[in-house]
């Protein structure tokens, strides 16, 4: 047919994406924050003094348990926060998280917290050019097309203002991406590297984006903790994953695969990797070009850093 783009049906449609990962966010909400994402929304919130800026709205995109409204909250006591979240059930928990509670927190409490139960590339005429600082920690891993993501997010920037973001790097779960785990019919998802992150980021707007990433590597006393750990995380949908559902054994298999080589690795524990990629960049105030489409990423910014997890 004439005029009509055509389509790979290996891939769902953006609404069928933007569904199935509302279903799967909405399974999130029985369960407290996973370490993972509350250690890089806490790494995240350190770099926030590097931003001279201090906004008078501030927008979480992607906020879940709500816990990035709480350091943001911290750090800019005075803020008008909104968080963005596609799960109605994970908003609410961020509601909660960020209620006051008692006449003594309700007195010091700064401008009002509110949480808008919205896909991460929320339209609202309220967010369009509202805020001077965007925040969202792993939410971009969710977006199936993460271009017009970051475009929208960046009408949702008042000129000059300021995207501070994470994502998953190509190395995260880079243990289960071997031939071994492909043949116990499982896939681990691959993740966009940086330096592409950064192109996008030029084609979508943004101005001056510096991008970098550290390694941290975790351990868990058996295969069980990890991969609990792991479902906490979300099953991000996604082209690669397989159609159907992975039967008992095939997670037994992985179970007895990942604690044999915890058995092999010296230490007894199962350690995984999760490469975390930051991003910043602003919207300018006028608008300048791609500059060839080659994004500005600081060579002292490159290189990993290695983490453990404590206890």
């Amino acid at each position: 047919m004439r005029g009509q783009a055509a389509t790979d049906p290996s891939k769902p449609m953006p609404n069928e994406s933007c569904a199935a990962a509302r279903l799967a966010r909405d399974r999130l909400a029985r369960h407290d924050a996973p370490f993972v994402w509350q250690e890089v929304a806490r790494r995240l919130a350190e770099r926030l003094p590097l931003l001279r800026l201090q906004p008078r709205c501030a927008l979480d995109l992607g906020c879940a348990w709500g816990d990035g409204l709480a350091l943001l909250r911290q750090r800019y006591p005075e803020a008008e926060l909104l968080g963005i979240e596609p799960s109605p059930r994970l908003a609410e928990r961020a509601r909660q998280r960020n209620r006051p509670r008692g006449w003594m927190q309700r007195l010091r409490a700064g401008p009002a917290c509110r949480v808008l139960d919205a896909e991460l590339d929320c339209a609202l005429p309220s967010t369009q050019g509202a805020a001077q600082l965007l925040w969202s920690n792993l939410a971009l891993c969710w977006a199936a097309d993460p271009a017009a993501v970051l475009g929208a997010w960046q009408r949702m920037l008042l000129l000059d203002g300021a995207l501070m973001f994470t994502a998953f790097g190509p190395d995260t779960l880079r243990e289960l991406r071997t031939p071994e785990v492909a043949g116990l019919g499982m896939r681990a998802r691959s993740w966009m590297d940086m330096h592409d992150l950064g192109d996008l980021l030029v084609h979508q707007g943004f101005a001056d984006p510096v991008m970098d990433m550290e390694l941290l590597q975790l351990r868990w006393a058996d295969a069980d903790s990890a991969l609990r750990e792991l479902a906490l995380l979300g099953r991000v949908p996604h082209a690669q994953a397989y159609a159907g559902l992975r039967t008992p054994r095939n997670w037994q298999r992985l179970r007895d695969w990942l604690q044999a080589r915890a058995g092999a690795s010296g230490h007894g524990q199962v350690e995984l990797s999760f490469e975390i990629v930051y991003g910043h960049a602003f919207k300018p105030a006028t608008s300048r070009a791609s500059q060839g489409g080659v994004a500005s990423i600081g060579l002292e910014q490159i290189g990993g850093r290695r983490a453990s997890r404590p206890g």
